[in-house]
């Protein structure tokens, strides 16, 4: 390896001498092509004439200087250029050695005829030979076995391009063999045909393989000894097994009829562990959470069903500590639509009396909440009967009589009725002075507001007397488009600047399902219904309404009855204001503006007179939506054109 070095260390020394001895050498026959000429010439001249012709001889140095002038310099381009390529071409056969000693396998560089040209410094290390005693043999002196030699196919393989590998043994230089791995191409970047060779000594991977087999021929021998160990438990087995199937068989039928009771309930249960994970998820939890209870068992139950997992938490310090159950109710939304959910908790405990976790019973109640909602507002409607026939009553006489007096106080200050002019007369009064005073002092107006506030008066009495008794007017057939147009022309007109509202500015959407069929009701009612309506939704969007106002109406068929909605965009209600929407005198707007009476006599008018539903949803900031069904007329009794007896409530 120091001698290697050192020859190494020298050979620039000896490249810079070998390079600029070829130079000189050229130039100096340069020189001497160049002064020939004038040898000649003097030579010439003398054998000639006897005498040298130094003129003719400096003319001759003249043109030898001139044409060494021109040949010198493209002489000596080309010289230094090919110098300096076979300086860089010494320089890359110097890296190409030094990559070649750094190698960790050994590498052969090889003729077409087998002989080494090339040998790295790990095939010295390894093989015992020097570089020149490997440069004088060939690949069949090292490799026992001369696998290229018997194995032609390779050779061709190498000589369209590919790589070849194969297994053979070396013979080092005192004789011992080694298995090795060949790794072998055409080294395509030399002139004439090379092969280069990437050798592995695989002595240690060989010793390995060795081990793993003895120790694969260990197990087999283990394996054999265990199969008859396990041969001679079978029996015992099979024993065994027969009394445990049997066992399972009765363990399963139990468990399947406990899973089909669990599953034919009509209430969620989930059964959870002390970490909350899922063990038990019937049919009626599926079809709350859309979970398959293949997927549900085992994990958390905050993953499957966070509303309830959060809820739980939330209410977890109410649980009876004698019972340890708890039972609460909440709000949530299933396939998209709201539902109120009651749940009940209570533990499961072991033979030991120890909890070992609990069992979730949920309940939808969302229809039973609305009916129970809509039995009180139906208790409310007939308690509030009878007081509002006795407060009409009462009302009914006081103003008619201020009504009355303010008509005939404007009658008798007209100036068009003649007896007024007569009395003026005999009194020394001129009307047309005294209008001019009222005028300036506002009194007609006053008057005209004492009549306005009348006929409000009288409609609230009016809205009133409808909770008492049904309306005169017998029912009939109505067709619900008809109505609705009718209601949503009426709207249409009902702008006033004090009311802060203009439908003119409310977009108002149709989708009206073909073929819906009639209903029995009185026209005007029904009207009064969708108006009340249509005119709580405006002054809804008029009071933190959003920039583009609108009121949806839609009718479809339900089944026997016919399904309004009247929704809009408005700001809402929360819901302690949507429970107490329909009770009589409950209004969220300002004095003055709202008696309260407006969706209670919808109300009434809805349930109590058509025989129909009437409900709202809302949440704030998202709108409100008013549903209302009523009975369609059935094609058997489409002839009958007479409502159902109406309920005549205590006066």
């Amino acid at each position: 390896m120091g001698s290697s070095l050192n020859n190494k260390l020298k050979e620039p020394s000896f490249h810079f001498a070998r390079y600029w001895t070829i130079r000189g050498l050229t130039a100096s026959l340069i020189v001497i092509a160049a002064l020939l000429p004038v040898v000649s010439a003097l030579s010439i001249s003398f054998w000639l004439e006897g005498s040298y012709n130094w003129r003719e001889a400096a003319l001759e140095l003249g043109v030898a200087c001139l044409t060494l002038a021109i040949i010198a310099y493209p002489a000596f381009f080309l010289l230094n250029w090919e110098s300096s390529e076979a300086q860089r071409w010494d320089e890359t056969h110097q890296d190409f050695r030094l990559l070649m000693d750094q190698a960790v396998d050994m590498i052969f560089l090889v003729s077409s005829n087998g002989r080494i040209i090339e040998a790295n410094q790990k095939a010295i290390d390894i093989l015992g030979y020097d570089l020149l005693e490997l440069r004088e043999l060939s690949t069949l002196d090292l490799d026992i076995d001369c696998y290229l030699h018997r194995h032609p196919k390779l050779v061709r393989k190498m000589q369209d391009g590919n790589s070849v590998i194969y297994e053979t043994r070396y013979r080092t230089k005192n004789g011992t063999r080694i298995p090795v791995e060949c790794r072998a191409r055409v080294a395509s970047w030399l002139e004439e045909p090379h092969y280069i060779e990437f050798v592995s000594d695989i002595s240690y991977r060989l010793e390995v393989e060795k081990q793993i087999d003895e120790s694969r021929e260990a197990l087999e021998k283990t394996r054999n000894m265990l199969e008859l160990r396990i041969a001679e438990h079978t029996c015992e087995i099979r024993k065994q097994k027969q009394s445990r199937e049997m066992a399972e068989r009765y363990a399963n039928s139990i468990q399947n009829y406990l899973e089909k009771l669990i599953d034919s309930m009509p209430s969620g249960i989930i059964a959870v562990d002390e970490q909350y994970r899922v063990m038990q998820w019937n049919n009626e939890a599926e079809k709350m959470t859309g979970v398959l209870a293949t997927m549900a068992i085992g994990e958390q139950l905050s993953n499957l069903f966070p509303t309830l997992a959060h809820q739980i938490l939330k209410y977890a310090n109410k649980k009876d500590l004698l019972n340890h159950n708890l039972n609460f109710k909440f709000s949530t939304k299933i396939n998209r639509e709201p539902r109120v959910l009651d749940v009940v908790i209570y533990p499961i405990f072991s033979l030991r009396e120890e909890e070992q976790g609990e069992v979730i019973r949920i309940d939808d109640v969302t229809e039973k909440l609305k009916i129970d909602e809509t039995l009180v507002q139906t208790e409310k409607m007939m308690s509030l009967g009878g007081l509002a026939a006795g407060m009409a009553h009462e009302i009914n006489n006081p103003l008619g009589a201020i009504m009355q007096s303010t008509q005939n106080v404007k009658r008798r200050l007209s100036r068009e009725l003649a007896r007024n002019q007569v009395v003026a007369r005999e009194s020394n009064i001129d009307l047309d002075s005294l209008n001019e005073y009222l005028n300036k002092q506002r009194i007609l107006e006053f008057l005209e507001g004492i009549l306005i506030s009348g006929e409000r008066a009288a409609n609230i009495v009016g809205d009133m007397l409808s909770f008492a008794r049904p309306a005169n007017q017998e029912s009939a057939q109505v067709c619900l488009y008809e109505a609705l147009d009718a209601a949503v022309r009426l709207s249409a007109k009902d702008y006033n600047q004090r009311k802060k509202f203009d439908f003119r500015k409310i977009a108002i959407r149709k989708t009206y399902s073909p073929d819906i069929g009639d209903v029995i009701a009185q026209k005007n009612q029904l009207e009064q219904v969708f108006l009340n309506l249509l005119i709580n939704a405006a002054q809804a969007l008029a009071h933190n309404g959003p920039a583009s106002p609108l009121i949806e109406i839609i009718v479809r068929r339900e089944g026997n009855y016919a399904c309004v909605e009247i929704i809009d965009n408005g700001p809402g209600m929360n819901e302690a204001t949507r429970k107490r929407a329909f009770e009589p005198f409950f209004t969220t707007k300002e004095e003055k503006v709202g008696t309260g009476l407006g969706l209670s006599v919808s109300y009434f008018i809805v349930c109590e007179q058509l025989g129909g539903r009437m409900s709202v949803e809302s949440q704030p900031g998202k709108g409100c939506r008013f549903t209302i069904h009523i009975p369609l007329i059935r094609k058997d009794k489409q002839d009958d054109n007479e409502h159902d007896e109406q309920i005549e409530l205590p006066l």
